[in-house]
C-alpha cells in the first residue's frame, strides 16, 4: 500500500508539473508576439529602445543561474520553482503598469529573473521526479512528454496572440498581458498543490561519498567533461532559435516572392513536435544518447544546407525545399531536446544535479544572446553565410560527441536498462572519468 501510495503521488505530481510547464509555453507563445509593440505604445519608446531595454534585463538575468543552482541543492527544486512563477506573474503585472523607459526596465528584470530561475531549477524537478520512476518511464520519455506539451502550449499562445495582433486594440493587448499574469498564479497554485516536496528531493548518492555543501561549484569546475557537454550543446540550442530568430528575415529580404510560407511553415513545426515527440523518443530510445545526438546535429546541419537552397534553385523549387528544410528542423529538435535533457541530468552528480543543471541551462541562454549578432553580421556578409556557418557548426558536434562520449558517466549515455539508463533501475552512476 505504501508503494501503491508513493506511485500516485508522482502521478499526480508528474501531471502537476506537465501543466505547469505547458502554462509557461502558452504564456510565452502569447506574450513574445505582443511584447515588442505593447511596451512600445504603453511606453511611447521606440521598438530599438523597447529591445534594447529587453535584451538588458535578460542580460541582468544572466548570473542567476549559478546562485539558483546551490539554491536547488540545498532547499529543493520545488520551492525555487514556485518563486520563479510568482516573479515572472510580478512581472507580467508591471508590464500592464508601464507608462516610461524605466517602469519598461523593471518589469522586463523582475519577468527575466523569474524565467530565468525558472528554466534554471525547472529542470531538476522533472529530473527528480523521473528518478526510479514507478511506471518505468525513462527520462526522455518524461523530458518528451513535456516537449510535446509545450510545443501544443506555445502554439496556442501564438494563435491567442495573432488574434490580438490583427485587432490592434490596445486593451485587447493589455487583457493578453493580464491572462499572462493569471495563468503564471494559476501554475504557481498547481505546483504548490500537486507537487508534493516529499516527492522531489534527489536520491542520495552511496554512503561515504563528500556532502553537497562541501562539493558545491567545485566538481563542477573540474568536471572537463560536463563543461564541454555544455559547450557542445551550446551549438545545438544555436541551431534551435535560428528557426525563429534567423529564418522569416532570411525569406522576407532574399526570398520575398514566399514569404507567405513562413507562417504556415512554423506552424507545422509545431504541428509536428506536438505529435510526434513522444512517438519519436520510443523510436531513439535503444539508441545510446550521444548517436542520438550526433543524429541531431546531421539534421540540423541538414535543415541549414536546404535552408540557403532556394538561392540557387528556380522559383518553382523555393517552398518544397523549405518545407523540407523545417521538416528537418523539426526532426533534430525532436531528438535533441529530449536526449539532451535527459544527458545532462543523468550525467550530473546527484547531490549537486541543481548546480549541474543550472549551468547546462547557460547553453541556450548564451546561444540566445549570440544568435541574433551572428545571423546579422554573417547575412551581410553574404545571403549563404549564416547557413553555411551553421550547417559547420552543426556537422562539428558529430566528431566533438564522439570524441566526448567515452569520458561520461556508462549511465549517462545509454538508454537501455532502467529508468535512468542504468542496468538496474537505480540511480545513475555518478562516478566522474576524465575529469
Amino acid at each position: 500500500m505504501r508503494s501503491a501510495s508513493v506511485g500516485l503521488r508522482r502521478n499526480t505530481a508528474g501531471t502537476a508539473l506537465f501543466l505547469v510547464m505547458m502554462i509557461d509555453s502558452v504564456v510565452n507563445g502569447l506574450f513574445v508576439p505582443l511584447s515588442m509593440l505593447y511596451l512600445s505604445a504603453s511606453s511611447g519608446a521606440s521598438l530599438v529602445k523597447v529591445g534594447f531595454l529587453l535584451s538588458l534585463a535578460g542580460l541582468v538575468s544572466l548570473p542567476l543561474p549559478l546562485w539558483i543552482g546551490r539554491l536547488v541543492d540545498r532547499l529543493g527544486p520545488k520551492p525555487i520553482v514556485l518563486v520563479a512563477q510568482l516573479l515572472q506573474a510580478a512581472g507580467f503585472l508591471g508590464y500592464l503598469m508601464v507608462r516610461d523607459t524605466g517602469a519598461i526596465l523593471l518589469a522586463a528584470t523582475v519577468a527575466s529573473l523569474g524565467q530565468r530561475a525558472f528554466w534554471s531549477s525547472a529542470f531538476t524537478l522533472v529530473s527528480n521526479l523521473s528518478d526510479r520512476d514507478p511506471g518505468g518511464h525513462s527520462r526522455e520519455r518524461w523530458f518528451g512528454v513535456i516537449g510535446s506539451l509545450r510545443a501544443v502550449g506555445y502554439g496556442l499562445g501564438a494563435v491567442v496572440a495573432g488574434v490580438a495582433l490583427s485587432v490592434k486594440s490596445g486593451l485587447v493587448y493589455r487583457g493578453a498581458i493580464g491572462a499572462c499574469a493569471c495563468l503564471l498564479l494559476v501554475a504557481a497554485v498547481l505546483l504548490e498543490r500537486g507537487v508534493p516536496r516529499s516527492v522531489t528531493v534527489a536520491l542520495k548518492e552511496k554512503p561515504g561519498n563528500e556532502d553537497a555543501g562541501s562539493r558545491g561549484y567545485r566538481v563542477l569546475w573540474a568536471d572537463r567533461p560536463y563543461l564541454a557537454l555544455v559547450g557542445l550543446n551550446t551549438v545545438f540550442a544555436l541551431c534551435n532559435v535560428m528557426l525563429s530568430i534567423a529564418f522569416p528575415p532570411f525569406v522576407d529580404r532574399r526570398l520575398p516572392a514566399v514569404t507567405w510560407v513562413v507562417g504556415p511553415l512554423l506552424a507545422m513545426n509545431t504541428v509536428v513536435q506536438a505529435a510526434l515527440q513522444t512517438t519519436v523518443v520510443r523510436l531513439i530510445r535503444r539508441l545510446p544518447r550521444h548517436v542520438s545526438l550526433c543524429l541531431a546535429g546531421v539534421l540540423w546541419a541538414s535543415w541549414a544546407g536546404l535552408t540557403a537552397g532556394p538561392l540557387w534553385m528556380p522559383r518553382a523549387l523555393w517552398v518544397p525545399c523549405l518545407t523540407v528544410a523545417v521538416l528537418c528542423y523539426s526532426a533534430a529538435q525532436l531528438v535533441h531536446s529530449p536526449v539532451s535533457n535527459a544527458l545532462s541530468a543523468d550525467a550530473a552528480p546527484v547531490d549537486i544535479r541543481g548546480r549541474y543543471i543550472a549551468v547546462f541551462q547557460y547553453s541556450f541562454a548564451i546561444a540566445t544572446v549570440v544568435a541574433p549578432l551572428l545571423f546579422s553580421a554573417l547575412f551581410a556578409l553574404s545571403s549563404a553565410a549564416p547557413w553555411a556557418a551553421l550547417a559547420a557548426l552543426a556537422l562539428l558536434t558529430v566528431p566533438g560527441m564522439l570524441a566526448l562520449a567515452p569520458r561520461l558517466p556508462r549511465s549517462a549515455r545509454a538508454t537501455d536498462g532502467g529508468p535512468d539508463g542504468g542496468p538496474d533501475g537505480g540511480p545513475p552512476e555518478t562516478g566522474r572519468s576524465g575529469a
